[in-house]
């Protein structure tokens, strides 16, 4: 069997692969390093990547698993994966990271700290030391209706993290009943009946364009908080929805546009979301924390292990549902 690395590696990830070429020497593992590349996806058996396109799975004539060193599956090509037959594990060890990331821009958005902090930086004040009216009120989290888009592993430790702050909440699935609930398949309803709306989806052909024109502009005085993928939402309605005061607010971790080698400074959507008052902005960096990466790490191996040994799968993704 031939395991190939095609994912960024960092001095522990080699450590990793040391360690994994000395406990198993009938296996073959090999790293972006020791070779060609189209070599390498000829005689790999399993890789490690985020990342595949149609053109390399089809020339990794003898693979037969993809590991995904995160949750995220969605930049791989699943038309070639279908075709071929290939299983596909992710990793979730990042769900409690992307889960506090969530709560910590929701606190920042309802809490108005970006907004006072930017101002404040300008000697500029709200509140009571300026006497203050009702537009400079900030909106407490607790007692808040709330609704958790998508209840996996993310939304169930959003759910948790959100307990001490006696929130009611709603949580949507896909295969719940369609029952007006705490655990339900409507989303307008639960949208409708929530103040604070969380978005923990994956990103697939289902979920696109989700949050789109008609539905955006239904959540009047409600705040958002984005922490699965940018694509999930109409890009130019959210916008507009945000800068005519139809959305009271959103915090947004994933975006439209992204840096490229060619590229390292870009602004991460088509509109001018940097302009508005009402908007948190985070540089997608949910996971982005050593204790969130070393657990996707320690998991990856885990599930290479178990395979190497028992050919068994963990955390396989459905491919029809891509998730």
């Amino acid at each position: 069997m031939q395991v190939l690395f095609l994912n960024r590696l960092n001095d522990e990830w080699f450590q990793k692969i040391e360690q994994m070429k000395d406990k198993y020497p009938d296996v073959s593992f090999k790293t972006r390093q020791d070779g060609s590349l189209d070599d390498l996806l000829r005689s790999a058996h399993v890789i490690v990547t985020a990342r595949l396109s149609a053109e390399h799975i089809h020339k990794a004539e003898n693979l037969r698993l993809i590991i995904v060193p995160m949750a995220g599956v969605n930049a791989l090509d699943w038309n070639a994966i279908r075709e071929k037959k290939i299983d596909v594990c992710n990793c979730h060890s990042n769900a409690f990271a992307v889960a506090e990331r969530a709560l910590a821009l929701a606190l920042a958005l309802l809490g108005r700290v970006v907004e006072y902090d930017r101002d404040l930086r300008y000697g500029i004040w709200h509140g009571y030391s300026v006497h203050g009216e009702e537009k400079d009120y900030w909106t407490s989290l607790q007692r808040r209706r709330v609704c958790i888009v998508g209840f996996g592993h993310i939304g169930q430790n959003l759910a948790k993290l959100l307990e001490p702050f006696s929130c009611e909440i709603v949580a949507v699935r896909r295969s719940a009943p369609k029952v007006k609930d705490r655990l339900t398949s409507d989303l307008d309803w639960a949208i409708e009946t929530s103040d604070v709306i969380f978005i923990t989806l994956p990103l697939t052909k289902e979920t696109k364009n989700l949050f789109n024109r008609e539905r955006l502009f239904k959540m009047r005085g409600k705040f958002l908080i984005n922490v699965s993928r940018g694509d999930l939402l109409d890009e130019q309605a959210l916008f507009e929805a945000l800068k005519e005061g139809v959305l009271a607010g959103a915090a947004i971790d994933t975006w439209y546009t992204y840096p490229s080698p060619e590229r390292e400074c870009v602004l991460p959507s088509r509109f001018p979301f940097n302009t508005l008052r009402n908007v948190v902005m985070s540089p997608h960096v949910g996971a982005h924390c050593f204790e969130a990466l070393r657990g996707l790490m320690d998991e990856t191996f885990q599930i290479l292990e178990k395979y190497i040994l028992t050919g068994e799968l963990t955390n396989r993704v459905d491919p029809e549902w891509e998730y």
